[in-house]
């Protein structure tokens, strides 16, 4: 078969019109790739965790609102913990290097709803008598991106103590698929042993001023004390809303 030849054969393109062709897919490659570069939050939030971008702006959201300084930092706050009666603060640096982005960071929350959740309990298990928790005290973070067109890649290590010392190690892959849209999924453990991984999934949208992303992350949060669904909580909603004064 390898010996026959076609009968209709069709005419070869001029080697002016083929270097005329290549010359046209190359000049579309930038503004193919700028039309979806990665577009960066103006928060620094994912889903469920931190993005690995610098906050350049000041910007109010309920995951974050934050006020940049100088040379990489800025002081940030959670939103929904301070309405939650625990006023955190935090101090963020970030920087990028080319394709590369470092953020470091560390927070302090206190818990001022103790007596407000100790009643909650009471109402709805009058066999509990008391009811303490002590979610408050330091936290410290760090990032590592990588930028590739309209991909990013990110790695996370953060530490806590509150009621106990806690340690997780994350990951993330954000895509923008289209203009300001990005897909979003998120893994993690605690790296105390008996932990499962924990993950969040949707869609994220970083417009020039307002953003906001949707999704569900996997938490598998067990406590008895909570009258729904017998304290169990496998899956619960991310939701941010933010604005970014540019």
């Amino acid at each position: 078969m390898s010996g026959l030849i076609p009968r209709h054969t069709f005419p070869r393109p001029s080697r002016l019109a083929a270097a005329g062709l290549v010359l046209w897919a190359l000049g579309a490659l930038p503004g193919s790739s700028e039309a979806h570069a990665f577009n960066p939050a103006g928060n620094a939030r994912l889903l469920a965790s931190d993005e690995a971008a610098a906050i350049k702006k000041p910007v109010i959201g309920l995951q974050r609102a934050a006020l940049p300084l100088a040379l990489g930092f800025a002081l940030d706050t959670s939103v929904l913990a301070d309405a939650a009666l625990a006023p955190n603060l935090g101090l963020r640096w970030a920087l990028e290097a080319g394709p590369h982005r470092f953020v470091v960071g560390a927070r302090y929350t206190k818990f001022l709803g103790n007596q407000v959740l100790s009643d909650f309990v009471a109402t709805q298990q009058p066999a509990v008598k008391k009811f303490e928790i002590d979610f408050q005290g330091p936290s410290a973070y760090a990032l590592y991106g990588l930028q590739l067109g309209p991909v990013l890649m990110q790695a996370e290590v953060r530490h806590w103590r509150y009621q106990s010392a806690t340690t997780t190690a994350s990951g993330a892959l954000v895509v923008n698929f289209a203009g300001n849209w990005s897909v979003v999924g998120e893994f993690g453990v605690r790296l105390q042993e008996g932990y499962p991984l924990r993950g969040a999934a949707g869609l994220r949208y970083a417009g020039d001023n307002f953003g906001f992303s949707l999704g569900a992350a996997y938490v598998d949060v067990s406590e008895p004390l909570v009258p729904f669904n017998e304290g169990r909580f496998p899956i619960l909603p991310a939701l941010d809303l933010s604005w970014t004064f540019r």
